[in-house]
């Protein structure tokens, strides 16, 4: 009898462990700290990066995507809190898996899934790299691996994404 009565109370604080490790774990998903804009009219998005010669990157992700929330979280919010790109990029998300209208870079209706499809982005979540007409710029970045890898690797896309825009005329100024 002292045995069961062991053996359940170990399976119960188990169970209660293992539901609060869970519970942490969606905690950390939630994107309530999260100030990345998810974007609805291209076009306007284009004039604005043409007035100030900025490039775009923009993340596809999806809905439930882990791997895009971390993006998110770990990456992209940081770099858009510290105000470190804003004379170089702007940062936006798309969510491609959302059955919404959204204005494309030439004022017409699209789905996200248009623009994703234009992107060859099926996998989330995918960063893609823009001018202000809409066209990649840069090869696409897919998925993430070692958050501060990460960081490193899209730095060093974010300044061919400066050169590349400087060389066809779209000065940018970076203070």
């Amino acid at each position: 009898m002292k045995f069961f009565i062991s053996s359940l109370v170990f399976i119960l604080l188990i169970t209660n462990l293992y539901a609060s490790e869970n519970e942490s774990l969606d905690d950390d998903m939630l994107n309530e700290d999260s100030i990345l804009v998810e974007e609805s009219d291209f076009q306007k998005l284009a004039i604005e990066m043409k007035q100030k010669s900025l490039g775009l990157v923009l993340m596809l992700h999806a809905e439930h995507c882990p791997y895009c929330t971390k993006m998110e979280n770990e990456v992209l919010s940081p770099m858009v809190k510290s105000k470190d790109y804003d004379n170089m990029v702007l940062i936006r998300k798309l969510q491609i898996d959302e059955a919404r209208d959204v204005v494309d870079f030439d004022g017409s209706t699209v789905e996200p899934s248009d623009i994703s499809n234009r992107y060859d982005a099926a996998l989330t979540p995918t960063l893609v790299f823009l001018d202000h007409n809409g066209n990649q710029r840069n090869e696409k970045m897919i998925g993430i691996n070692t958050v501060e890898l990460f960081g490193a690797y899209l730095d060093i896309e974010i300044d061919k994404l400066v050169g590349n825009l400087k060389k066809n005329g779209a000065e940018i100024v970076i203070k």
